[in-house]
């Protein structure tokens, strides 16, 4: 019985992984094509991007947001400042209103405080994350050094140790990620009910798929970071 336990078990596993495969390489596929057919659609309303912003500007938020350019699906939320693409400018496209709703989200994010805890997590990942690999190298050369008699052979805990604070700095990294992912479906919460006032009903269907598929990004670069040393993906940084 124990057999088809560990035979089932295994299979999941594998179907698991094979599930986690899928998104870390097609996930940004997705998200092109979702983009694509929402730019086939525009908003219903007379209103422009630099528009959508300015009401939100006025009405929602307490700091009045600059808008900047930057590169080619780049847009992002800094203190002050909302970062969008050129064709996201240009565009009356859902895709666009779903992409600044969303930047617009961080910033209510920011607002309530919600973005802060995330943002110092981050900046301490960054210290840990250059201790990383060398604590690997160091755990691996003294738990081999131990195990070949050159050192004592209680060198081979030290090792293990080292080894072991390395792992518990990725699990950090990967709940840090997976923090992330929750922090992205917030600020899409946020879209939609920003959207809300200048979209009807179908409109935000289209944005809310859209922004679904955005957020599956988020769990490819997860699972990128959790499967990258198979080499069946690419690899992820961890600490960013």
């Amino acid at each position: 019985m124990w057999v088809y336990v560990v035979i089932g078990v295994g299979a999941v596993l594998v179907l698991l992984v094979c599930f986690m495969l899928a998104i870390a390489n097609f996930s940004f596929d997705n998200f092109r094509e979702k983009r694509d057919e929402a730019m086939r659609y525009s908003c219903s309303q007379n209103l422009t991007i630099y528009d959508f912003v300015e009401e939100v500007n006025e009405t929602k938020l307490k700091t009045k947001l600059q808008v900047e350019r930057c590169e080619e699906y780049q847009d992002h939320f800094s203190i002050g400042t909302i970062s969008l693409s050129e064709s996201t400018l240009r565009s009356n496209g859902l895709a666009s209103f779903a992409t600044v709703g969303h930047e617009l989200g961080h910033a209510v994010q920011y607002e309530k405080g919600e973005l802060t805890k995330h943002w110092q997590q981050r900046r301490k990942n960054r210290i840990l994350g250059r201790f990383f690999l060398p604590l690997i190298l160091i755990g691996v050369v003294l738990a081999v050094l131990g195990l070949f008699s050159v050192l004592p052979f209680y060198v081979v805990y030290i090792g293990i140790a080292f080894a072991g604070v390395s792992f518990l700095i990725f699990l950090i990294a990967i709940y840090t990620k997976f923090m992330e992912v929750k922090i992205e479906k917030g600020a899409s919460t946020y879209a939609i009910m920003l959207l809300r006032d200048y979209l009807n009903d179908a409109e935000l269907k289209i944005c809310k798929e859209f922004l679904d598929s955005a957020r599956l990004t988020y769990w490819g670069s997860l699972f990128r970071t959790m499967l990258g040393w198979t080499f069946l993906t690419k690899k992820e940084r961890m600490f960013i």
